[in-house]
């Protein structure tokens, strides 16, 4: 009986796993070295806001809803560092930023604080210092959104847009009448940033993301 010969697939790597799989990722599919990725680094400070918008906030939920949180919101970091360090998942070829990456970085990030001071003297003018938890979320999450443009990752609309949105619901929903309304979605925010973070993390905005098709 004759032998078929296949050609291997470019695309497919030598011990089996499909591309998109969490054993693909290094220089053979053109991403630096963990430590060197910027994605992953970067991904570190995600998860520290959204610490630090559950430990800030949380605690004015009660200790169950404040406990509650934060298991959540550790679990979430270790999955992202888990997939970011202990068993890598590719996350594409690192795209290169735009030129006017870096400005439009710096110029969020300063709008940012404008922003959230502005606003935060706005609602101590109006008596409603209490929305301001609400207030910087949504800053936080608007200031986001250029990233996805300048930076090349779809991930920063979605993230962007989630915990603007969560922050802006919160803002409405305090402006109400609703007591810890906005500390709640502050709470809420930062475990979507998390969330969304540990979802890059293991690889579910890498270009080309597919599941292989069972073979026969």
């Amino acid at each position: 009986m004759a032998r078929t010969t296949r050609r291997q697939d470019p695309a497919e790597r030598t011990d089996g796993a499909a591309p998109g799989t969490a054993r693909g990722h290094g220089r053979a599919v053109g991403e630096p070295p963990l430590l060197l990725d910027p994605r992953r680094g970067g991904s570190l400070v995600g998860l520290l806001g959204g610490l630090v918008f559950v430990g800030s906030y949380s605690p004015a939920l009660g200790a169950v809803a404040s406990g509650l949180a934060w298991a959540a919101a550790v679990l979430g970091v270790l999955v992202a560092l888990v997939a970011h360090y202990v068993r890598p998942v590719p996350l594409g070829p690192l795209t290169r930023p735009r030129p006017l990456a870096l400005a439009v970085y710096g110029g969020c990030v300063v709008g940012e604080l404008a922003l959230i001071a502005a606003g935060s003297r706005a609602l101590d003018a109006a008596g409603r210092g209490e929305l301001r938890p609400a207030l910087i979320a949504a800053v936080v999450g608007v200031h986001f959104v250029p990233f996805a443009w300048a930076f090349g990752e779809r991930m920063f609309l979605l993230l962007g847009a989630a915990v603007a949105v969560v922050g802006g619901v919160g803002l409405l929903v305090g402006a109400a009448g609703v007591r810890h309304a906005a500390d709640a979605a502050a709470v809420l925010a930062g475990l979507v940033l998390i969330a969304v973070v540990a979802a890059y993390a293991r690889g579910a905005f890498a270009p080309g993301r597919a599941t292989a098709p069972a073979r026969p």
